[in-house]
């Protein structure tokens, strides 16, 4: 019992240290960030679990350090100003922020692109707050979806393990790797690259570096979640 309680205590870290990554990453892009918000980005690396490989925050950490300046303040206008130019307009946006821009080439927005996202959205228990006033496409929607399923997979780790939460663990992490294959996988990298090579301040190139190295990583945090979800349920004798 104490070696399966090791191993769930295990895919709770590693659950909250992604979601943790997803949430964080949504809430940057989601809207300009605040001077505080970058004064505090600069100055510290973002908290993560420590029992992880914490190269990707080293190296956040690292590129936001780099761009300290004698004046933080006009550091953290441009960086808001480049927010405006890169993502939102008015003239043509340099880096579109949505899925159905990058896969159907047009920046019309509500596209079958994005209602396929609604679509897997609902098919999964998640129903955004802003449904028919922001498309559900955005990068950042489509990693709060991924934060979102992480919450429920600690739900499910916080209680009492049993059969059915093993069902329902297994059910949320494949409803990730099949939202990722379907959708956040097909554009995430395209657009991480666009940032990083149009962005004029290196705050958002630095965030943009981040979230591709987040991508990458999560394929092999995900194989490590089935592997302890499997000893976990070999520890109670679920079939695999």
């Amino acid at each position: 019992m104490d070696a399966m309680n090791a191993k769930v205590n295990e895919l709770l870290d590693l659950t909250a240290c992604r979601r943790d990554r997803f949430a964080l990453l949504a809430s940057v892009f989601a809207r300009e960030s605040s001077e505080n918000a970058v004064f505090r980005m600069m100055d510290q690396a973002p908290d993560f679990t420590q029992e992880l490989d914490e190269s990707l925050e080293l190296a956040l950490s690292r590129d936001l350090a780099s761009l300290a300046c004698d004046d933080l303040a006009a550091f953290a206008t441009k960086t808001r100003t480049e927010y405006a130019r890169l993502f939102l307009g008015p003239r043509k946006v340099v880096v579109p922020m949505h899925e159905s821009a990058h896969l159907s080439g047009t920046s019309r927005m509500f596209t079958s692109e994005t209602l396929a996202v609604r679509e897997f959205y609902e098919n999964h228990g998640y129903v955004m707050k802003e449904k028919n006033r922001e498309p559900e496409d955005s990068i950042d929607m489509e990693l709060e979806f991924l934060r979102n399923i992480c919450d429920r997979c600690l739900s499910e780790l916080e209680e009492a393990i049993n059969v059915d939460s093993i069902e329902r663990l297994r059910r949320l992490i494949e409803s990730q790797r099949a939202f990722k294959k379907q959708h956040l996988s097909l554009w995430a990298q395209d657009f991480s690259r666009s940032v990083i090579e149009n962005d004029r301040s290196g705050y958002y190139a630095a965030w943009a570096s981040f979230l591709s190295g987040v991508l990458t990583e999560d394929e092999m945090l995900l194989n490590e979640c089935e592997d302890l979800l499997d000893d976990i349920a070999r520890s109670l004798r679920v079939p695999a």
